[in-house]
């Protein structure tokens, strides 16, 4: 247990993979409510929400396992982070078309996914800025 106190933490190296994950499983816990969204939507729109978040975080997954050492891997690098800012954005317009074409889907519902994706996006953007070339 950490002995400072939790209003004077600050945000984890890998903040970025831990806010994705929770992320994944919002939206897959989300996406899988009956009372939310139909069968019929979750199966054109859901399951594709579902393949976005995964694809996010399997390009997170692949940016932080290469170790940067050389101009090769650094560029690898930052085309999985790209790759992974990219799938923010294609998230949040998923996310538009959910709440557009699904009756029962509101703004409120979605708050708790959408801070998390909002601040996924701002982590991922930090995280390419910040990155460095190993030696």
């Amino acid at each position: 247990m950490s002995s400072v106190y939790k209003r004077f933490r600050g945000e984890t190296a890998t903040q970025f993979i831990t806010n994705a994950l929770t992320l994944q499983s919002e939206i897959t816990n989300y996406v899988c409510r009956d009372k939310v969204v139909p069968k019929k939507k979750r199966f054109l729109i859901g399951k594709k929400l579902i393949d976005k978040i995964d694809e996010m975080v399997d390009n997170i997954t692949f940016a932080n396992s290469i170790r940067a050492t050389t101009k090769e891997k650094f560029s690898q690098r930052q085309e999985y982070q790209q790759r992974a800012i990219i799938n923010c954005f294609q998230l949040q317009n998923q996310i538009i078309r959910l709440e557009k074409c699904t009756e029962t889907v509101t703004i409120k519902s979605l708050d708790k996914i959408i801070d998390l994706l909002c601040k996924e996006l701002l982590l991922l953007k930090g995280w390419k800025k910040s990155d460095k070339m190993v030696s």
